[in-house]
């Protein structure tokens, strides 16, 4: 039946047998189908009702967009060489400073740094120095005087 659908799309048959494979048409269902399906392949080889995407098309304003894009580009590039290069105002010394007087320290009883040792996983600052509060609280540790 596909070479009879075939031959009358291709207009091989005479008006008898073309009569005779459209009715067979009307009444078989997979025979329509593969009207459908070589009418899509003609229409594919012959490349009609087939489009090809467009090619792009830049905007008539893409001339400005650059030309505003190289100016940006250029304006970016001159500040940051003219503040790179710009003469620095002269700069005071600093003054020397001195060494401040040590306060008066009260020492703190052994219990102290075993209280610290044990609340420093709780400070904020842990987690930003890592391991060194607890090195420094160990490293404290100091004998009391004998009294």
């Amino acid at each position: 039946m596909k070479e009879r659908i075939s031959a009358l799309m291709d207009g091989e048959l005479d008006e008898h047998a073309a009569g005779v494979v459209i009715e067979a048409l009307a009444g078989d269902r997979e025979a329509r189908q593969a009207w459908r399906t070589y009418h899509l392949i003609g229409d594919a080889l012959r490349e009609r009702g087939l489009r090809a995407p467009r090619p792009v098309r830049f905007p008539r304003f893409f001339p400005q967009r650059f030309a505003l894009a190289a100016a940006a580009t250029l304006a970016a590039v001159a500040l940051v060489g003219w503040l790179a290069f710009a003469p620095q105002p002269p700069v005071a010394p600093a003054p020397i400073a001195q060494a401040p007087t040590p306060a008066a320290t009260v020492p703190l009883p052994s219990e102290a740094n075993d209280y610290l040792l044990a609340h420093q996983g709780f400070s904020p600052r842990v987690s930003f120095q890592g391991m060194a509060p607890y090195v420094r609280t160990v490293a404290e540790h100091r004998e009391e005087p004998v009294q």
